[in-house]
Formats: C-alpha cells, structure tokens, sequence
C-alpha cells in the first residue's frame, strides 16, 4: 500500500516552476529542488516522476497562467495591450526580474525536438496567436497602416524583448520606449 501524499503539489510545482523560471531547466539539479522543496529525493521521485516530468508540468501550469492573460472576446482590444505592456514594463522595472519562462526555455531548448522542447514551441505557438487575434481585433477598429499578422509579430517581439531585456536592465523608461515603439502602429502609448 502506497503512503498518501503530505504535501500540496501545486504548491511545490509553483516552487519548482520559479526555480526553472530563473536557472533554467539544464543548471536546475535535483539538488536544488530538493532545497526548495523540502521534500526528499524519493517524495519527488514518487510524485513527479522525473525532472524532466516536473519541469513539463511546471511549464503546462505557466501555459494555464499565460492564458489568463489573454484577449477575451469581451475585451477591448486597445484597452488590453496597453494593459499587457504597462503590466510587462511595471514587472521587468523590479530589481528581482527573470523575464519570461516560455521564452527563456524557447532560447534553451532552440533547435532540439525533445518533448519538452515541441511542449514550449506549443506555448510560445499560443503566445503568438493571442498577438494575432489582439492585432486582427484592433485593425477592425482603427484604420491600421500594417497588417494583423506584421503587427502580431511586432507586438511578440517587443513583449519579448522586454521580458529579456529586464533580465539585466530593469530600466522603467528604457522598457517603457520598447513598448511605446510598438503601440505606435495605432497611435497609443503607455
């Protein structure tokens, strides 16, 4: 008979998710889980099965979250990206910023084609559909000089490029010029 589990498991997966968010998924031992944890290597073990097991689950819990930021229906489109991009500028301004964990696993697994690898190329796929649909929502209300799919990409980049950059220069007006950049295309800034 199997003993019951005595921790929470989300819990423990919103720890490990910030551990990989900020060394990544190669520099995490299971060491460091451990420590963050608490937990014993076996605890781990029968739970989450491997490392590789607890980091997709870490990613699948960041993918739900990412989500519950997305465009909604109900939306106003302008309202929403101006929001999207204070709320990018207000955390990668903090002194404590990692950027983003979709993007630091996009550059750390580039070029492989291991599960985790297609799972965060499936994360960073419904990143970019959200930018289509917000910059296909916008060009139906305002008169747009580029296309939904040119902005969408504008719009990946600079959130990204903030996410990164805030890695190492926390600057709020720096930040802040990357987004305005971009929220030009249908005259807005932040």
């Amino acid at each position: 008979m199997s003993r019951e589990l005595s921790f929470d498991k989300e819990e423990i997966l919103n720890k490990v998710m910030y551990l990989f968010w900020e060394k990544g998924y190669e520099s995490t031992s299971m060491g460091d889980i451990i420590e963050v944890t608490g937990l014993l290597k076996g605890s781990l073990y029968n739970a989450f099965k491997s490392k590789e097991n607890l980091f997709s689950l870490c990613l699948e819990n960041y993918g739900i979250r990412s989500k519950s930021f997305f465009l909604k229906d109900s939306d106003d489109p302008i309202k929403y990206i101006k929001d999207f991009f204070s709320r990018l500028v207000s955390e990668g301004s903090k002194k404590d910023s990692i950027g983003c964990l979709i993007m630091n696993s996009c550059l750390e697994f580039s070029g492989q084609s291991t599960s985790i690898a297609l799972q965060n190329e499936k994360l960073f796929k419904a990143v970019e559909n959200n930018m289509f649909n917000v910059a296909t929502a916008i060009k139906k209300i305002r008169d747009l000089k580029i296309e939904p799919r040119e902005l969408a990409n504008d719009l990946v980049v600079a959130a990204f490029s903030i996410r990164e950059f805030s890695k190492f220069k926390n600057d709020k007006k720096f930040l802040k010029q990357i987004a305005n950049n971009v929220l030009e295309h249908f005259s807005e800034s932040i």
